[in-house]
């Protein structure tokens, strides 16, 4: 059984050493595995670093390892899946405000008569009512089935984006803007306040 403070004075050690190691050639020696923490096993080669500003190519990883486009069609038919995604994204917003609007506002008919001085007159008119939503109810549970599926998708989006992928990135903002487009108009409220990464 290990020492917690046995590991922690070795890897500090195998730092101090390498380290030295370095100052003294002009590269680096290369790690074994128990350093990189692969259980023993010397992979041989680093990891590629992810760039951290605004840059163009095909080359990045999008969310999963197996999703690397390798060509430039590739590349495109992803940034036209990211796009789709983020104008799903927000339909889906619009759903959920009227699945809202639909369960808690009840509408009925009523007639109602006036009379001024002059003549009397009937008119039809719609009354609203504001239904007050149940926690144990259909409608609560679709909708916090809805609210998890929303901040999953926009933090995937928002995740996407930060590959700092100039393609990618303009990929979800025209997504998000064709979106809001073509879903927006039906919105009642501007301001969402159960936005999350945007």
């Amino acid at each position: 059984m290990a020492q917690p403070g046995h590991n922690m004075q070795h890897s500090t050690m195998d730092a101090v050493m390498m380290s030295a190691n370095m100052s003294h050639h002009t590269s680096p020696a290369p790690m074994s595995g128990h350093e990189m923490g692969t259980n023993g096993h010397d992979q041989g080669m680093m990891m590629p670093m992810m760039k951290m500003y605004f840059h163009c190519g095909y080359d990045d990883t999008i969310l999963f390892k197996g999703w690397k486009p390798s060509t430039e069609g590739a590349f495109v038919g992803a940034c036209f899946a990211v796009f789709v995604f983020a104008v799903l994204y927000e339909g889906l917003k619009v759903l959920r405000e009227q699945l809202l609007k639909k369960y808690s506002v009840s509408v009925g008919t009523g007639t109602k008569t006036f009379h001024n001085s002059y003549s009397s007159e009937t008119m039809v008119a719609e009354t609203y009512s504001t239904v007050q939503p149940r926690m144990l109810s259909g409608p609560h549970f679709l909708q916090t089935f809805l609210h998890i599926i929303q901040v999953l998708v926009s933090y995937l989006l928002m995740l996407i984006f930060m590959t700092f992928n100039v393609w990618l990135g303009l990929s979800v903002v025209l997504g998000a803007g064709v979106g809001y487009f073509l879903f927006g108009w039906k919105k009642a409220i501007v301001i969402d306040i159960n936005e999350h990464c945007h």
